[in-house]
């Protein structure tokens, strides 16, 4: 998909703006600065920054890489097995949050430290698990088993985060295989009689 000039000064902007919230934040705190504050440091107007965010919570955490078109088609028409078309999805989707280690690390420790901003990510990262099973509900009989799937891939991606966040000497996709085989193992065990 190309952008038109003005959709790539707009995701620029939005960039910019994330990034000086960031820095605030980091410096003074999140709770310590204001929206004006934001902007002037953005070189914009505050009525600029509120076309762009709804506050400065949403603006901390910004807007995270989802999941590509391309790459959603791909999982949608799949004819490899599921497992597989959803592991080679999470692998590409977890390669392109890697590409920021040093942004995401700050979006999580001001996630961590604020509510409100911990609540515009958890509301992103439902969207995310609704849009994956939307996706996965084009493959599969049952719509419950495409939102547990999805589920699944949130929940191993999110977990795969706190693992690399605290873990000094593994990287994000490896963290990422270390979560899933996890996650397999204990999805395998449910699969055990207990008869």
């Amino acid at each position: 998909m190309t952008l038109s000039l003005r959709e790539k000064r707009r995701l620029e902007t939005a960039r910019d703006i994330h990034k000086v919230t960031l820095n605030l934040a980091e410096a003074h705190g999140l709770d310590e600065i204001t929206t004006e504050e934001i902007a002037a440091a953005a070189s914009i107007s505050t009525r600029t920054f509120f076309n762009y965010y709804a506050n400065k919570e949403a603006a901390a955490i910004g807007t995270p890489p989802g999941f590509r078109a391309e790459d959603k088609r791909a999982l949608c028409t799949g004819t490899t097995p599921i497992s597989q078309d959803l592991k080679t999805f999470l692998d590409t989707h977890i390669a392109r949050l890697a590409e920021n280690e040093t942004i995401l690390r700050k979006v999580r420790k001001i996630a961590h430290e604020n509510a409100k901003a911990r609540a515009v990510l958890d509301s992103i990262l439902a969207s995310e698990c609704e849009e994956l099973a939307t996706c996965l509900r084009s493959r599969l009989v049952d719509p419950h088993v495409a939102t547990a799937l999805a589920n699944f891939g949130v929940t191993a991606t999110a977990q795969s985060i706190r693992l690399w966040e605290r873990s000094d000497d593994l990287s994000l996709p490896e963290a990422f295989n270390r979560i899933w085989n996890s996650q397999i193992a204990a999805a395998q065990l449910l699969t055990v009689s207990t008869s």
